[in-house]
């Protein structure tokens, strides 16, 4: 079958700020569509096709651009060497290792949100999303949760090089972005040289504790400390943000987790589906090749949108409602093939406690009349700017 290929569209003009749902409508009109730079793909078999062919989309050409000083393990490696990193890391994030970890965050949760249940409203982005995730990130790397908002800095910035038609920026306009990423890679190279060596508990101390061929060098180590902090920390801040939108504006759907708490992991999936961590994934073409029936010349830029494919009606029926009672959720919100999100599992973790531990507390909330949340855009993201709840049943009636 050939895929159909719509005129250009200019990512920066989609309406994501105010409709994301509207703007994966529009991405989801062709299956192939032309963006800057490049290519989007927005459905799911085609996204199968970019995803699982590693040898032919490359995820390492799509990061070249970056020219990051530190490889960025595993994201920027294609196999054979992403399957070493892969399976060196694997471990680190799995239940078994992560699930230990569950009272300490749930702890932390409690403490973020009892203050603000009694002050009764908050800006759930900037005090429960930007904030919670990377305490996760310092308290397993074992770093002083005082350092939190100098990270939340630091990624800020950094994440800002990247747009959603899969391009980094490099412009002049992102000297500062690039001024902090310096300043983290400082960071992290520092850390690095004092922990080796020191014994410890946390999942830092554990990988550089690794000998013979799983051994990492400095630099290996440094470039995975540096995309954990870009892919871990405003990713989970995104999806529990769009996620808790979507409980505010429904609250039906929000009365069904309060009533029945066990609803919050199906619950947390249909977030997930509707709203991707990381909802583009670029790619660069490493040979001549044909994808939906057209041919791409090698060093093609094609990027898979992940919340587009995931509103696939063959495999979600009604895929733009929200429904806690889909059963199978087959979504693709981590990604598939070799670069499946690594953190999955701990990002998952993370939006259940928070669900669970704010619903407990704060079952009732209405956005806050006379703000609106918008998803900051363009972006190589999407993710709310703020998101300002007011609580009491009463007033929210």
């Amino acid at each position: 079958m050939t895929a159909e290929v719509s005129g250009a569209i200019n990512t920066d003009d989609l309406p994501m700020a105010d409709d994301r749902d509207g703007a994966w409508r529009v991405m989801r009109r062709h299956p192939l569509v032309e963006v800057e730079g490049g290519l989007a793909v927005t459905h799911r078999d085609l996204i199968e096709t970019v995803l699982k062919q590693p040898s032919i989309f490359s995820s390492k050409k799509a990061f070249d651009v970056l020219g990051s000083p530190i490889p960025l393990v595993p994201l920027a490696f294609d196999p054979p060497e992403q399957a070493r990193y892969r399976r060196i890391l694997q471990p680190f994030f799995s239940p078994r290792v992560i699930n230990p970890r569950e009272p300490e965050l749930r702890q932390q949760v409690i403490d973020l949100i009892e203050p603000i249940a009694r002050r009764g409203s908050c800006d759930f982005v900037a005090e429960i999303g930007a904030v919670f995730p990377v305490q996760v990130f310092l308290t397993l790397f074992g770093l002083p949760l005082e350092m939190r908002d100098q990270f939340v800095e630091w990624k800020d910035a950094v994440l800002g090089l990247t747009s959603a038609a899969g391009e980094t920026s490099v412009d002049a306009a992102t000297q500062e972005g690039m001024q902090k990423a310096a300043e983290l890679f400082v960071y992290l190279t520092d850390l690095i040289q004092k922990r080796r060596g020191q014994p410890g508990e946390d999942v830092l101390s554990q990988v550089l504790a690794l000998t013979g061929d799983d051994a990492l060098s400095d630099e290996e180590a440094t470039g995975l400390c540096f995309l954990f902090v870009l892919a871990g920390l405003d990713t989970v801040m995104d999806a529990l943000g769009l996620g808790m939108q979507r409980l505010a504006e429904n609250p039906d759907k929000r009365r069904q987790i309060v009533d029945d708490p066990s609803l919050i992991p199906a619950a947390t999936e249909e977030l997930l589906r509707l709203d991707p961590p990381a909802p583009f994934l670029p790619r660069v073409t490493s040979e001549e090749t044909e994808l939906g029936g057209r041919a791409l010349p090698a060093g093609t830029r094609v990027t898979a949108y992940l919340a587009a494919a995931n509103r696939d009606e063959d495999r979600h029926h009604d895929p733009y409602a929200v429904d806690f009672h889909r059963g199978v959720n087959p979504h693709i919100s981590f990604g598939m093939g070799v670069h499946r999100c690594l953190g999955s599992h701990l990002a998952r973790l993370e939006m259940r406690i928070v669900y669970e531990q704010w619903h407990t507390r704060i079952p009732d909330y209405w956005i806050t009349p006379g703000t609106t949340p918008r998803v900051g855009w363009p972006r190589g993201t999407t993710g709310l700017e703020s998101l300002h709840l007011t609580f009491g049943r009463e007033a929210g009636e």
